[in-house]
């Protein structure tokens, strides 16, 4: 903290004028100092298609200053990025001059290059006139794959690692959020994502906020699926909560039931045949919480010494929790099947998001996605391409023409987890060639987007 203060009589010496600048750490503006802020932090899509990042950038410090901005790239080869300033898209490097208040549109660009992974793009921005005044903030792409965010809450252990390992074996692909280094994730990161696993491992969870508990709720109203592991989390309530009581409906607990082993409840949609011996863990189990009261619409998945419940899952109005009252990270790695970190990590990722009945996985895209069309606009024939999830049924591609006319269906093969190429040669059902103009062709199975646009030539 600093204070300064300066007095000086007036012209008249009749009355004194006193300016005085206080500034205090974390209560009252700095100098220099900025922020980025979004509303939408990751997205799912398909081969090939740009994606946008919105953001706005504003100067939150006392003083107008220069702040150099740069955009990198976590992603597979072949990626790449893009910065646009107002509109105006400039490379992967600009500055904006901002004066205290104000603030500028920024957009991020991210192209793919047909591959079926996650990619982040970070943008970093930098004061001029104090270079250790720095910020950066992440976007993730996730391509024909489910966008996973992982919340690495661990007090900064780095326990994470477990998780993300069995993410990777399962075939799927989180961006790791380090809350210790980058903050609470907030409501609106944690919306971006179709899934959220959240790990405290063996911390206290005494840092998990009301307004984090908000957050979860917000997340899960909108339909999310959420997955906490915390043998910390019920201890350091100390009593009901609207998340425990609402959310996970649960009429109590007991505080450190112990570890061992955690057995499954028979018949149960994630538990069921499983024997989770956690002795073997990178730290003690023994803080794990037994818990009681379990109302509907709740399911037991594992219990613990004494019969307690100790592992949990909630499906209602659209949106899922799993809660594991003992850290997934002591369970064994390498253990048999389904005894392991793997197999557990599965059957919570198939209870969010189930197969579909009849068809074989051999990939790990999940959902069906209908790509661009190339060339477009297009003369003689274009190829519209998509990629057949788990639920690819009788998939077909109708096109329309622009008063809404089908003038053409294109049946694909249902072998899901394969890129198909379909063919149109600008004819009809009848093989009359029609006319030049727009055409819309749409994807009869499920997955974003539902449609796109193409321009035949003549």
């Amino acid at each position: 903290m600093w204070l300064w203060a300066e007095s000086k009589a007036s012209l008249t010496g009749a009355a004194i004028i006193a300016t005085i600048f206080l500034w205090v750490s974390g209560s009252a503006s700095a100098p220099y100092d900025f922020e980025f802020t979004a509303d939408v932090f990751a997205v799912e899509d398909t081969l090939w298609a740009p994606e946008e990042f919105d953001l706005v950038i504003e100067n939150t410090g006392t003083i107008a200053d220069t702040i150099d901005l740069v955009v990198t790239k976590t992603a597979p080869p072949g990626w790449s990025t893009g910065l646009c300033i107002s509109g105006m898209c400039i490379g992967n490097s600009g500055y904006v001059v901002l004066g205290p208040g104000e603030t500028k549109d920024l957009s991020i660009l991210v192209f793919n290059r047909g591959v079926a992974e996650m990619g982040l793009a970070h943008i970093t921005g930098t004061m001029r006139g104090d270079p250790g005044v720095t910020s950066m903030e992440t976007f993730a792409t996730f391509i024909l794959v489910p966008s996973i965010l992982l919340d690495d809450d661990d007090a900064g252990a780095g326990y994470e690692t477990y998780m993300d390992a069995a993410l990777d074996s399962s075939g799927y692909d989180a961006h790791v959020w380090g809350a210790d280094a980058n903050g609470r994730p907030g409501a609106a990161r944690l919306t971006s994502y179709r899934e959220v696993l959240w790990t405290t491992a063996d911390g206290a969870a005494t840092y998990l906020t009301a307004e984090d508990e908000q957050d979860m709720v917000t997340y899960l109203d909108g339909g999310g699926n959420l997955c906490l592991a915390s043998m910390g989390f019920l201890t350091s309530r100390g009593g009901a909560t609207t998340f425990t009581a609402d959310y996970l409906h649960l009429g109590g607990w007991t505080d450190d039931i112990g570890g061992g082993t955690m057995t499954g409840v028979p018949g149960s949609a994630i538990g069921d045949s499983m024997s989770l011996d956690l002795s073997g863990g990178p730290f003690s189990a023994d803080g794990t919480d037994g818990m009681t009261g379990i109302g509907f619409p709740a399911e037991s998945f594992f219990e613990g010494a004494g019969g307690a419940t100790t592992g949990m899952g909630v499906e209602e109005s659209g949106h899922k929790v799993v809660f594991l009252a003992f850290p997934f990270e002591c369970v064994p790695v390498g253990g048999s099947d389904p005894d392991n970190q793997k197999s557990l990590m599965i059957r919570i990722m198939d209870w969010f998001d189930p197969p579909v009945a009849g068809v074989e996985e051999v990939s790990k895209v999940k959902r069906t996605f209908l790509g661009e069309n190339f060339p477009n606009p297009f003369k003689g024939s274009t190829n519209i391409n998509l990629t057949l999830g788990r639920d690819a049924r009788d998939a077909s591609v109708d096109i329309y023409d622009i008063k809404g006319r089908v003038v053409r269906s294109l049946s694909a093969a249902t072998t899901s987890g394969n890129a198909v190429s379909l063919v149109w040669d600008g004819k009809d059902g009848a093989g009359n060639r029609v006319a030049s103009g727009v055409y819309f062709y749409r994807l009869s199975a499920a997955g974003p987007p539902a449609s796109r646009k193409m321009v035949l030539l003549e």
